[in-house]
């Protein structure tokens, strides 16, 4: 009985424990140098780590919005309507890259760099383009507020370009000023 009494008690004990530990323990972790950022969610159940991370990233699935499959752009999207890049290395085409949103929602897109052999010009390579561009445009985070000097640094430290004979650049913001850039060297 007496083994029995302390089972429970134990048990008890291990389950009251464990319902305290799911909050955010932000002061003891700092306190203990430790970061709360790398945990996975866990199941009640087995204590496992959970497969809940996001696996596509997708807009309408991803708060930061992007592009989406079925070619139609997000309501939070990424600031613009068009964008057209075109940068020469040595005189040469080294990156051509285009994006426009019509008016339907949907999207035509085109990514074409040289330096890395990579092509999607045709029809039927869009998602292969958007999805070039995707990461490009979560890399460089333009706005309306965006300086042409910012905005070509990002743009060519994305890109790792350290050189080039020719810059041009064309964004058309949803709201506020375009941008134009058009530089030759």
């Amino acid at each position: 009985m007496k083994h029995q009494l302390l089972g429970i008690t134990a048990l008890a004990a291990v389950l009251t424990l464990g319902a305290c530990g799911g909050g955010n323990n932000d002061a003891m972790d700092d306190a203990a140098g430790g970061d709360n950022d790398d945990q996975a969610p866990t199941t009640e159940e087995t204590g496992d780590a959970t497969e809940t991370a996001i696996e596509d990233d997708k807009a309408g699935e991803n708060p930061s919005g992007g592009k989406n499959d079925g070619m139609e752009e997000t309501t939070q999207g990424y600031g613009f309507k068009d964008f057209d890049l075109e940068i020469d290395v040595d005189g040469k085409d080294a990156v051509d890259a285009s994006y426009e949103t019509k008016e339907d929602g949907t999207f035509e897109a085109e990514y074409k760099n040289t330096l890395e052999g990579v092509d999607y010009g045709d029809d039927n390579q869009q998602e292969e383009a958007m999805n070039e561009l995707d990461a490009l445009f979560k890399e460089i985070l333009l706005d309306q507020n965006v300086t042409e000097e910012k905005a070509k640094t990002k743009i060519l430290d994305a890109l790792e370009i350290q050189d080039y004979t020719k810059f041009e650049l064309e964004v058309n913001f949803d709201e506020g000023p375009n941008l134009n850039i058009e530089e030759n060297k």
